[in-house]
């Protein structure tokens, strides 16, 4: 009988030196596993919590310019489109295409490379159509339509619009509004939608009225476009100039833009539009 209780109490011993073997081994475990900051088993964290994407992949420069090319898409592979894609890409600069509903049901190859390349799409009517004299609605329909058209293509409807010759009046903004959409317009012409033909005509009507600031309306519907823009881009890029979005020079700016008012630009000179109209 005590070799029994001896056997028994020599279990019992044994068995709370084991338990406290194992207390001490998730003890340490537990300490490894929530070890300070710095040691081998802190995860590593990246030096970007005060820097968004977006911040970073908006190109640098002394000065901003906004470049808009209205009308578009023009051709498939090979065409107007895809050369200018190609040029900006190359030179990390961004711009903003307002395109038509209608040519992209002819002209659609280039699409998922907008958004992927950082540049930024904006609604120019399905039908290209005057919004303040040839619709009822204050182009409600025409620009709700293209919004669906380009979100079918791209993923994303636009958060920008432009109206057909910068034509606008109360009820273009009251639609707009309605839309959630600002109205942005421009502050330097290159006119190329006159001098189709003359590269060097928009190439100097760029760098003669380049500033800080301001939005460029273009069209990649012509060669001579793509040729002018691409060689006031380099030319541009040596003064400091980097080329941008609409969206991301007004975040630059501290603009904040807003449904249904007009926006020509963003330097000291531009006021900000809500009412009245345009042409009409």
């Amino acid at each position: 009988m005590k070799w029994n209780k001896c056997i028994l109490l020599c279990a019992v011993l044994l068995s709370v030196v084991l338990t406290g073997c194992a207390a001490e081994t998730t003890m340490s475990q537990s300490t490894e596993n929530s070890a300070p900051a710095g040691s081998a088993a802190e995860p590593v964290k990246t030096e970007q919590t005060d820097v968004t994407e977006t911040d970073t992949f908006i190109p640098q420069g002394d000065k901003y310019i906004a470049l808009t090319f209205d009308d578009g898409p023009t051709g498939n592979e090979d065409g107007c489109t895809e050369r200018l894609l190609d040029g900006l890409k190359e030179r990390n600069a961004h711009a903003t295409f307002f395109l038509c509903g209608y040519r992209m049901k002819d002209f659609n190859s280039m699409m998922e490379r907008y958004l992927t390349e950082g540049h930024e799409i904006g609604n120019h009517t399905t039908d290209h159509i005057r919004l303040d004299i040839d619709t009822a609605d204050g182009g409600l329909e025409q620009i709700s339509s293209n919004q669906e058209h380009i979100a079918a293509y791209t993923g994303e409807a636009p958060t920008l619009m432009r109206p057909v010759g910068g034509a606008y009046n109360d009820a273009v903004l009251a639609s707009m509004k309605q839309l959630g959409l600002p109205v942005i317009l421009w502050n330097v012409d290159t006119l190329d939608w006159k001098y189709h033909d003359d590269a060097d005509i928009v190439r100097q009507r760029i760098i003669d009225n380049a500033a800080d600031g301001v939005i460029v309306l273009e069209h990649d519907l012509y060669e001579a476009t793509v040729d002018g823009v691409l060689a006031a881009i380099d030319e541009l890029q040596q003064q400091g100039y980097a080329f941008v979005t609409v969206s991301e020079l007004a975040q630059l700016k501290g603009v904040t833009l807003e449904p249904g008012k007009v926006y020509t630009g963003f330097t000291s000179k531009d006021v900000v539009v809500d009412h009245g109209s345009n042409f009409s």
